[in-house]
């Protein structure tokens, strides 16, 4: 009987342990999602890849290593897998694909972090269990929030250490975030670029609007929707400073789905005034972030003014349509002329760019039209493309690309390029079957929202190595909800 005893004892530590040891692995991963550029392990490079390392990679070959042995010990692998096998298509045939890749070497590393993903996400499904209980949850958001204000702080101190004229190796700002570009700084936090800064912000910042819409239902009323105002305020405002417009526009475009599903869901009587409060708080934000933009160029070592950065700002994120530019010129021009002749003021460096950067636009175009080209070149293209990870070698090859580094910036482009029409409607399978998934939970919204958001950001990106948050993080908040 004793021995008995300890047998169940034991049990229940090895098992209290599983426990201990997989929730843990969710806290820190929220946190671990900003540090996705720095700091990073380099290990060299070759004519067509960086090969590097970054701290949410490390943590999902540690997870997935952690809850394999997991599922082996319980038998709980194969059965899984054998039961929901039908997700499995799209992996096996990006996979498949590497067989007739351009770049095998690229293909095969993508294709492990594509099944490392896949796992994690499988694993999470089996233990979601684990998850359920209220003090998980609310530790969870306090986490989720509180990493994610951590880093809005450092991005506001990267503005003032870039304008204060502390170098790089310090700030942690990319090439094209200081000062000298548009006159005043968009951060990159501690992401490779202001656009993947601007991406992790999008999960918090349509969680604390949704939180207001719902009082605070998605985080079981961890705080007050005063609280969540003022969490969203900082959230959207950190947004536009990073001054990424795929984050913005994919946010703004959630936002608006996220209304008009509400609305047709619950009625306008209803949410009225919570809805009001959610968007006055985002327009506030945007006003709030313009203005700072003008303040800082107006402090920038630069010549612009503050009107000239709200006036660059505004024409940068509407691509041009909105141009008062030639106005705050006109206005500033003579009295800073006779200044200068005076000796009153120094004369300042000009910004790189006076306003909206047509190139940026124009290089993402061209790639992807030349992408387009070099898969509609034959039947085989179309149908099973140039293999995983080959799209940068294909545009090199057919002269439409400087280096086989270059990649497409849209990942629906690059997968149509790299797996062809096989690939696009395994990969519509994909979205059909977590459509699934989700029209079964009870709010709805937030992860079609979140879909969405994301979706939408993938027009302006591509890859899985800088981009965990969009595929795991989606899942976990869905088990959470």
């Amino acid at each position: 009987m004793k021995k008995l005893n300890k047998k169940s004892e034991r049990l229940k530590l090895n098992f209290w342990n599983f426990d201990f040891l997989f929730k843990l692995f969710i806290y820190i991963f929220p946190i671990l999602l900003f540090f996705s550029y720095y700091p990073l392990i380099h290990f060299g490079s070759s004519e067509s890849m960086n090969f590097e390392i970054s701290l949410p990679m490390i943590w999902l070959v540690l997870f997935d290593l952690f809850v394999f042995v997991a599922m082996v010990r319980r038998r709980t692998l194969f059965k899984k897998i054998k039961k929901e096998w039908i997700w499995l298509l799209f992996p096996v045939f990006l996979t498949t694909s590497v067989l007739w890749s351009l770049n095998s070497l690229r293909g095969i590393l993508t294709a492990g972090i594509l099944w490392l993903i896949y796992f994690a996400g499988y694993a999470l499904d089996s233990f979601k269990e684990t998850l359920q209980d209220n003090k998980f949850r609310k530790n969870f958001w306090k986490i989720f929030f509180s990493a994610t204000l951590f880093v809005c702080v450092w991005c506001f101190l990267q503005c003032i250490l870039d304008l204060a004229g502390v170098s790089r190796e310090w700030t942690l700002m990319c090439e094209g975030c200081t000062y000298s570009m548009f006159g005043f700084p968009h951060p990159n936090g501690f992401a490779i670029e202001p656009q993947f800064m601007g991406n992790l912000l999008l999960a918090p910042s349509i969680i604390a609007a949704y939180s207001i819409i719902k009082s605070g239902k998605p985080v079981l009323h961890l705080y007050s929707s005063k609280t969540f105002g003022l969490l969203l305020f900082i959230l959207t405002m950190t947004l536009f400073l990073t001054f990424s417009r795929g984050a913005i526009y994919a946010f703004l475009v959630a936002m608006v789905f996220m209304t008009t599903f509400t609305i047709m869901k619950e009625g306008w009587k209803k949410i009225a005034k919570r809805l009001s409060l959610v968007w006055g708080v985002i327009i506030l934000a945007f006003l709030f972030t313009l203005n700072l933009q003008g303040i800082m160029a107006a402090v920038s070592p630069t010549n612009d003014t503050y009107f000239s950065g709200i006036s660059k700002a505004l024409n940068h994120l509407s691509l041009g349509a909105i141009d008062i530019r030639e106005k705050s010129r006109t206005e500033n021009f003579s009295e800073e002329t006779q200044a200068l002749e005076i000796g009153v003021i120094e004369e300042k460096d000009e910004a790189v760019f006076d306003g909206y950067v047509e190139e940026s636009t124009n290089t993402r175009i061209r790639l992807n039209d030349a992408a387009l080209k070099v898969w509609s070149k034959d039947f085989t293209t179309v149908m099973f493309g140039v293999g995983l990870g080959g799209a940068g070698q294909a545009l090199y090859d057919n002269g439409l690309s400087s280096a086989p580094k270059e990649i497409i910036q849209n990942q629906y482009i690059s997968l149509l390029l790299e797996t062809g029409l096989v690939g696009i409607v395994l990969l519509i399978l994909t979205l059909i079957l977590i459509i699934r998934v989700v029209i079964k939970k009870s709010d709805t919204q937030i992860m079609f929202s979140l879909m969405m958001a994301y979706g939408i950001s993938l027009l302006f990106f591509a890859g899985f190595a800088n981009a965990l948050h969009v595929y795991l993080m989606s899942i976990i908040i869905m088990l959470l909800l």
